[in-house]
C-alpha cells in the first residue's frame, strides 16, 4: 500500500514539473544559454564568487572544461572576473546583475506557472497542498540531517 501511494505522489509529480517547466523552457531557451552555461551560471549565483577551481568541483568537471563556459558567459555579459584585492594572480568569478536578472526571470516563470496551477484549487485544496508541502518540508530535514551524520 505504501509503495503504490509513493509511487502515485511521484507520478503526479512528474506531470506537476512538466507543466511548470513548459513556460520556462521557452524562456530558457531564448536566452541562447547551452546546459552547462546554465549549470555554471547557477551555481555561482547559489554559492556567491567562487574560482574556476570551485566551480569546476561544484559541478564536478575539470577546470580546463569551465574555462570556455565562463568565457562566453563572460563575453555575454552574464558573468564577471573580479580580481582579488589581496592577490593578483587570484581571479574570482561573480554573477553579474544582468546574469542575476535573467536567473530571476526564469524562477519567477516557473513561480508564475505553480501559482496558475494553486489559484485552480479550492480554499480546502489549497490548505490540503500546504499541509503536504510542509510535511515534504519536514522530511527534507530529516533526510538531510541524515546524510550529514553519514558524511
Amino acid at each position: 500500500m505504501k509503495e503504490e501511494l509513493i509511487e502515485k505522489v511521484i507520478k503526479s509529480r512528474r506531470r506537476m514539473n512538466r507543466f511548470i517547466r513548459e513556460g520556462s523552457v521557452e524562456s530558457w531557451i531564448n536566452l541562447n544559454l547551452t546546459i552547462p552555461q546554465m549549470k555554471c551560471l547557477t551555481y555561482i549565483s547559489r554559492h556567491g564568487k567562487t574560482n574556476l577551481s570551485g566551480l569546476a568541483a561544484g559541478i564536478h568537471v575539470t577546470p580546463a572544461n569551465v574555462t570556455g563556459i565562463i568565457d562566453r558567459l563572460v563575453d555575454q555579459g552574464y558573468v564577471a572576473r573580479i580580481p582579488d584585492s589581496a592577490d593578483r594572480r587570484v581571479m574570482w568569478l561573480g554573477v553579474t546583475e544582468k546574469g542575476e536578472s535573467t536567473l530571476s526571470n526564469l524562477r519567477e516563470g516557473r513561480s508564475g506557472k505553480m501559482r496558475e496551477l494553486l489559484e485552480c484549487l479550492s480554499d480546502n485544496e489549497l490548505s490540503i497542498v500546504s499541509q503536504a508541502f510542509d510535511i515534504l518540508a519536514g522530511a527534507v530535514s530529516k533526510v538531510k540531517e541524515s546524510d550529514d551524520k553519514n558524511d
